[in-house]
């Protein structure tokens, strides 16, 4: 009988530290869920930031391409013009002269 009280006695006593080892060890893998969800969320964030940011270049690079085109459109425009006034002027010399 001293055998099973003893077996008894040595169950008991391991139960309470296996209990605590139990409890520490659910602890620990909790904490370790938490930082990779907090890591997977703060790294899901900072993707949508970069997304943003990227569609954000995007959108100022077509404005600028735009304003680019512009300013060419109008570079071409005033030079025509400036042709034109020139002929212009030559024409009026040219006639003087002849007259």
């Amino acid at each position: 009988m001293e055998d099973i009280t003893s077996e008894r006695e040595i169950a008991e006593a391991l139960t309470p530290k296996v209990a605590i080892q139990c409890a520490k060890s659910a602890i620990l893998i909790s904490s370790l869920k938490n930082t990779t969800l907090d890591y997977a969320n703060l790294n899901q964030n900072k993707n949508e930031e970069n997304l943003k940011e990227v569609v954000e270049l995007k959108m100022k690079i077509v404005k600028e391409k735009l304003k680019n085109k512009r300013l060419k459109l109008c570079s071409v425009t005033e030079l025509l013009i400036q042709v034109i006034a020139l002929l212009s002027v030559w024409t009026l010399l040219l006639l003087l002269a002849l007259n």
